[in-house]
């Protein structure tokens, strides 16, 4: 049998209590170091014990793991494994038969879609989404980011009178001084900032002609949609899930598949109960990307200019 270094270590999750346990095989390995140079807490360490340099699993740091996989993935002799993470989930790096130029073509001609068909998305094609963010990185290494789809058109007819509800408040909230104050001094001027200044202009037009009957702005009609949600108090939990729903705009972008980022939606997920309990959100979790997805209704015949305000480099 292959000799073995195997750490347990036991971290506490509330009131549950997990044991990780991370394996080195000393036949396989061959002692590069390269696992504990790209791991991001120098957990494996490659020591030289009497002019014989050996691979082992640092005492002191274990408990600071991240079950990012980094270890295993990089190792040439396929001889690290924390054991969260299965063989069989690994896959064999592959080259990318994509150039710059026809990734920068795809990203320059995605453009948020607004306007659907009345046109259902298959399943199947909604699943390829998901994966795409599936294969999304994490801050922490941690697999928390969730996804909930809904594709009912009841469903989506109901979250839009809610959260039409929620705006139509806040829209009286604002104009009343005290209240004013209040959302001030728990929001912050920034958020207010952006409410006065930017999000509730459009939405009087918005409640107007959704109440008219003659359209729905927040929702845009869309035949689905994706919200991306975290644990409460997850580290970087919200960039966690706006970079799995740019994983799934991007493959929306290959299957031609219309997308927007809808950050009107999240704030109305987790402020109002009744959505929560259509969404099925638990107390501990919270919406922090959406984006709308259906076959655009009109095409686009020119790439719109985009720069960034300013690039410096510092020499």
């Amino acid at each position: 049998m292959a000799a073995r270094t195997i750490i347990s270590r036991s971290r506490k999750s509330g009131t549950d209590e997990e044991t990780m346990i991370v394996t080195v095989d000393q036949e396989l390995c061959n002692n590069c170091g390269i696992c504990g140079d790209v791991c991001p807490r120098h957990i494996p360490e490659t020591v030289d014990e009497g002019g014989k340099k050996t691979t082992v699993i640092s005492q002191e740091r274990v408990g600071l793991c991240m079950e990012c996989g980094h270890c295993s993935a990089v190792c040439p002799k396929d001889a690290i494994k924390p054991a969260s993470l299965k063989d069989e989930d690994f896959a064999h790096v592959q080259d990318v038969p994509i150039d710059t130029a026809q990734f920068l073509l795809l990203l320059k001609q995605r453009r948020s879609v607004r306007r659907y068909k009345d046109k259902p998305i298959p399943r199947e094609i909604i699943n390829q989404l998901i994966e795409a963010a599936d294969s999304s990185p994490t801050g922490t290494g941690k697999r928390t980011t969730g996804v909930i789809v809904i594709d009912n058109p009841r469903i989506l007819s109901k979250l839009s009178e809610l959260s039409y509800e929620m705006y139509e408040n806040l829209g009286k909230n604002l104009r009343n001084p005290i209240a004013r104050f209040f959302i001030k001094q728990r929001e912050g001027m920034k958020t207010l900032k952006t409410l006065v200044d930017f999000v509730m202009p459009g939405m009087h037009w918005y409640i107007r002609w959704f109440r008219e009957g003659a359209g729905n702005e927040i929702l845009r009609d869309c035949p689905a949609l994706m919200l991306f949600h975290s644990p409460l108090y997850e580290p970087v939990g919200k960039e966690n899930c706006i970079i799995a729903a740019f994983h799934a705009i991007m493959m929306a972008q290959v299957m031609k598949i219309g997308t927007c980022f809808n950050d009107l939606i999240p704030p109305a997920c987790n402020r109002i109960p009744e959505i929560k309990h259509l969404i099925g959100l638990s107390s501990d979790r919270e919406v922090n990307a959406c984006i709308t997805m259906g076959y655009a209704q009109y095409k686009f015949r020119r790439i719109v200019p985009r720069r960034l305000a300013e690039v410096r480099y510092l020499d």
